[in-house]
Protein backbone atom coordinates (compact mmCIF):
# COMPACT_ATOMS: atom_id res chain seq x y z
CA UNK A 1 0.00 0.00 0.00
CA UNK A 2 1.30 3.46 -0.94
CA UNK A 3 0.68 6.52 1.07
CA UNK A 4 0.22 9.53 -0.52
CA UNK A 5 2.00 11.83 1.61
CA UNK A 6 4.97 10.00 2.39
CA UNK A 7 5.59 7.24 -0.57
CA UNK A 8 6.70 4.87 2.14
CA UNK A 9 5.52 1.00 0.94
CA UNK A 10 3.65 -0.77 3.79
CA UNK A 11 3.83 -4.53 3.80
CA UNK A 12 0.24 -5.78 4.84
CA UNK A 13 0.98 -8.78 7.24
CA UNK A 14 -1.43 -11.79 7.60
CA UNK A 15 -3.21 -11.22 10.85
CA UNK A 16 -3.72 -14.60 13.38
CA UNK A 17 -6.81 -14.91 15.88
CA UNK A 18 -5.54 -14.79 19.61
CA UNK A 19 -5.33 -18.02 21.52
CA UNK A 20 -6.30 -17.75 24.91
CA UNK A 21 -2.52 -17.37 26.66
CA UNK A 22 -2.39 -14.13 24.62
CA UNK A 23 -5.55 -12.71 25.73
CA UNK A 24 -4.71 -13.36 29.34
CA UNK A 25 -1.25 -11.93 28.69
CA UNK A 26 -3.06 -8.63 27.36
CA UNK A 27 -5.36 -8.33 30.05
CA UNK A 28 -2.38 -8.95 32.69
CA UNK A 29 -0.42 -5.74 31.33
CA UNK A 30 -2.92 -4.15 31.01
CA UNK A 31 -4.55 -4.44 34.06
CA UNK A 32 -0.52 -3.87 35.91
CA UNK A 33 -0.37 -0.27 34.10
CA UNK A 34 -3.44 0.15 34.88
CA UNK A 35 -2.18 -0.41 38.82
CA UNK A 36 1.04 1.17 38.56
CA UNK A 37 -0.14 4.78 37.14
CA UNK A 38 -3.45 4.49 39.44
CA UNK A 39 -0.59 4.44 42.18
CA UNK A 40 1.29 6.49 41.70
CA UNK A 41 -1.61 9.08 40.95
CA UNK A 42 -3.65 8.59 43.60
CA UNK A 43 -1.19 7.62 46.66
CA UNK A 44 -1.96 8.16 50.38
CA UNK A 45 1.26 9.38 52.22
CA UNK A 46 2.06 6.76 54.06
CA UNK A 47 3.54 8.62 57.20
CA UNK A 48 1.09 9.35 60.43
CA UNK A 49 -0.43 12.81 60.71
CA UNK A 50 1.46 15.44 62.78
CA UNK A 51 -0.61 19.07 61.25
CA UNK A 52 -2.54 18.20 64.57
CA UNK A 53 0.20 19.74 66.85
CA UNK A 54 -0.22 22.84 64.44
CA UNK A 55 -3.82 23.20 65.57
CA UNK A 56 -5.27 26.11 67.69
CA UNK A 57 -6.70 23.24 69.97
CA UNK A 58 -3.25 21.80 70.50
CA UNK A 59 -1.41 24.70 71.45
CA UNK A 60 -4.15 25.98 73.83
CA UNK A 61 -3.78 22.21 75.25
CA UNK A 62 -0.35 22.95 75.84
CA UNK A 63 -0.73 26.02 77.78
CA UNK A 64 -3.49 24.52 79.83
CA UNK A 65 -1.18 21.71 80.52
CA UNK A 66 1.89 23.94 81.61
CA UNK A 67 -0.57 26.68 83.90
CA UNK A 68 -2.38 23.38 85.70
CA UNK A 69 0.73 21.62 86.62
CA UNK A 70 1.85 25.20 87.81
CA UNK A 71 -1.20 26.16 89.61
CA UNK A 72 -1.61 22.08 91.28
CA UNK A 73 2.51 22.47 92.29
CA UNK A 74 1.71 26.29 94.10
CA UNK A 75 -1.95 25.18 95.68
CA UNK A 76 0.30 21.64 97.10
CA UNK A 77 2.75 24.00 98.23
CA UNK A 78 0.65 26.63 99.63
CA UNK A 79 -1.02 23.54 101.54
CA UNK A 80 1.80 22.75 102.94
CA UNK A 81 3.37 25.93 104.28
CA UNK A 82 -0.20 26.56 105.69
CA UNK A 83 -0.18 23.03 107.34
CA UNK A 84 3.19 23.55 109.20
CA UNK A 85 2.65 26.97 109.62
CA UNK A 86 -0.68 26.09 111.82
CA UNK A 87 1.39 22.86 113.16
CA UNK A 88 4.18 25.32 113.95
CA UNK A 89 1.54 27.73 116.00
CA UNK A 90 -0.42 24.99 117.87
CA UNK A 91 3.29 23.40 119.14
CA UNK A 92 5.16 26.71 120.23
CA UNK A 93 1.57 27.98 121.79
CA UNK A 94 1.13 24.70 124.32
CA UNK A 95 5.30 25.33 124.57
CA UNK A 96 4.19 28.94 126.05
CA UNK A 97 1.05 27.48 128.13
CA UNK A 98 3.29 24.80 129.81
CA UNK A 99 6.64 26.98 130.27
CA UNK A 100 4.00 29.97 131.80
CA UNK A 101 2.01 27.25 133.90
CA UNK A 102 -0.75 28.21 131.97
CA UNK A 103 -1.05 31.89 133.34
CA UNK A 104 -0.15 32.81 129.65
CA UNK A 105 -2.63 32.35 127.07
CA UNK A 106 -1.12 31.92 123.24
CA UNK A 107 -3.51 33.45 120.86
CA UNK A 108 -4.70 31.10 117.74
CA UNK A 109 -4.28 32.43 114.13
CA UNK A 110 -7.01 30.78 111.86
CA UNK A 111 -5.73 29.52 108.42
CA UNK A 112 -9.00 28.45 107.06
CA UNK A 113 -8.37 31.29 104.20
CA UNK A 114 -4.83 29.87 103.67
CA UNK A 115 -6.48 26.21 103.62
CA UNK A 116 -9.17 27.27 101.26
CA UNK A 117 -7.43 28.96 98.90
CA UNK A 118 -4.78 26.43 98.36
CA UNK A 119 -7.45 23.87 98.02
CA UNK A 120 -9.02 26.03 95.52
CA UNK A 121 -5.67 26.69 93.37
CA UNK A 122 -5.38 22.62 93.30
CA UNK A 123 -8.64 22.30 92.25
CA UNK A 124 -8.01 25.16 89.39
CA UNK A 125 -5.20 22.72 88.14
CA UNK A 126 -6.56 19.68 88.34
CA UNK A 127 -9.11 21.39 86.20
CA UNK A 128 -7.02 22.36 83.65
CA UNK A 129 -5.13 19.41 83.86
CA UNK A 130 -8.43 17.52 82.65
CA UNK A 131 -9.18 20.21 80.43
CA UNK A 132 -5.78 19.88 78.47
CA UNK A 133 -6.40 16.27 77.96
CA UNK A 134 -9.63 17.33 76.72
CA UNK A 135 -8.34 19.57 74.23
CA UNK A 136 -5.80 17.65 73.40
CA UNK A 137 -8.11 14.45 72.06
CA UNK A 138 -10.23 17.43 69.79
CA UNK A 139 -7.24 18.27 68.36
CA UNK A 140 -6.28 14.63 67.34
CA UNK A 141 -9.77 13.96 66.73
CA UNK A 142 -10.42 16.18 63.28
CA UNK A 143 -7.70 18.48 62.06
CA UNK A 144 -7.68 20.43 58.98
CA UNK A 145 -4.44 21.81 57.18
CA UNK A 146 -3.63 23.29 53.96
CA UNK A 147 0.37 22.26 52.84
CA UNK A 148 2.16 21.25 49.97
CA UNK A 149 3.23 17.79 49.23
CA UNK A 150 5.12 16.10 46.03
CA UNK A 151 3.96 13.37 43.94
CA UNK A 152 5.90 11.70 41.56
CA UNK A 153 5.10 12.26 37.83
CA UNK A 154 6.29 11.26 34.48
CA UNK A 155 8.05 13.74 32.46
CA UNK A 156 9.41 12.22 29.42
CA UNK A 157 10.69 9.24 30.10
CA UNK A 158 11.82 10.28 33.88
CA UNK A 159 9.62 10.20 37.11
CA UNK A 160 10.14 13.66 38.59
CA UNK A 161 8.18 15.20 41.99
CA UNK A 162 5.48 17.94 41.38
CA UNK A 163 4.38 20.22 44.35
CA UNK A 164 1.07 20.58 44.62
CA UNK A 165 -1.54 22.35 47.53
CA UNK A 166 -3.49 19.88 49.34
CA UNK A 167 -6.05 20.90 52.01
CA UNK A 168 -6.82 17.89 54.02
CA UNK A 169 -9.39 16.56 56.63
CA UNK A 170 -8.38 14.20 59.14
CA UNK A 171 -12.02 12.50 60.91
CA UNK A 172 -11.37 9.24 62.58
CA UNK A 173 -14.02 6.89 62.26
Amino acid sequence: MILPDAGIYLLKKKHYPLNQKHIKMKHFIILTMLLAFTTVSFAQQATPNTHWKDSDLYKKSKTQKIVGWSLAGAGTIGFIVTLAADADQRVNGGFVGVLSNGSVQPEYKSYTAAYVISGAVVAGGVYLLFASAKNKNKAKAASVFIDMEKARVLQGTVFSYQSFPVIGVRIPL
